[in-house]
């Protein structure tokens, strides 16, 4: 089985690509985030002739989550469910496809440490390791968990960690809360198949080299508990996707597993 994850940073911006992408690429499940759109302005009849299937969820220029597929799903759901508003509707994506659930989630940046959004940043970890709790199991269900987590844990996640210690994305508070979330029971897939530095998902738009000078994040992960962790047989960032015309600051995250 084939899972990758995308934030495509606006889904209309990047359809020519996506659909190029897919044709190549054959996932069986690719995830998206940032998908900038209204449900009702969503692509998805370009998606459907195209040969896919697709569940989403979004809104208007900000936030917004997709699930493209080649079969259909057992259940799909989204947001945290949870009672606290409706916020979280476009930025969590759940659903049950064959074997295994996969949980596509696009974390709050939270912009500064002293902002209301990057308190917002902690609490939606919070309440997504809740969400986890209530509803599974690692040792009886099969899980991945994807996305952009706006989360840069290690040293090596970053070109350069020094510099750049105290940014939301690549703090103590902010790897706390992601593991957090791993304690559940998740393993870093990512790391199985590609350990050290200079393994980026993400180059910032301001540089227009960035990513010729290597100035890239991993904030783009996929997790598994290490039983299905252990089933993956290879993980690799397209690297050549951020060289398109036109392309999102971040790329595509591909992982196979033997399902």
């Amino acid at each position: 089985m084939r899972i990758a994850t995308f934030n495509c940073n606006s889904i209309r911006q990047r359809l020519p690509q996506l659909l190029e992408w897919l044709a190549a690429n054959q996932p069986d499940l690719l995830a998206l985030q940032e998908t900038k759109v209204a449900d009702e302005l969503f692509p998805a009849d370009a998606i459907r002739a195209a040969g896919w299937l697709v569940a989403f969820r979004g809104q208007k220029a900000y936030n917004g989550v997709a699930m493209i597929t080649r079969a259909l799903p057992e259940s799909a759901s989204f947001g945290l469910q949870d009672g606290d508003g409706d916020e979280s509707a476009p930025r969590l994506a759940d659903v049950r496809l064959g074997p295994v659930r996969v949980l596509n989630t696009y974390i709050p940046n939270g912009q500064a440490p002293d902002s209301p959004k990057y308190t917002f940043k902690l609490d939606w970890y919070a309440r997504l390791r809740r969400y986890l709790d209530q509803r599974y199991d690692p040792a009886r269900e099969p899980l991945i968990w994807l996305g952009d987590l706006n989360v840069a844990p290690t040293p090596d996640d970053v070109y350069d960690s020094p510099r750049l210690w105290g940014d939301v994305c690549h703090c103590q508070a902010t790897t706390d809360a992601f593991q957090q979330v791993c304690a559940w029971g998740l393993t870093d897939v990512f790391r199985r198949h590609l350990p050290g530095p200079g393994h980026y998902t993400f180059w910032d738009y301001r540089d227009i080299r960035a990513q010729d000078r290597g100035l890239g994040w991993r904030i783009d992960h996929i997790l598994a508990p290490p039983a299905l962790a252990a089933r993956s047989t290879r993980l690799w960032v397209d690297t050549a996707a951020r060289r398109a015309e036109k392309p999102s600051d971040h790329t595509f995250v591909v992982a196979d597993f033997e399902l």
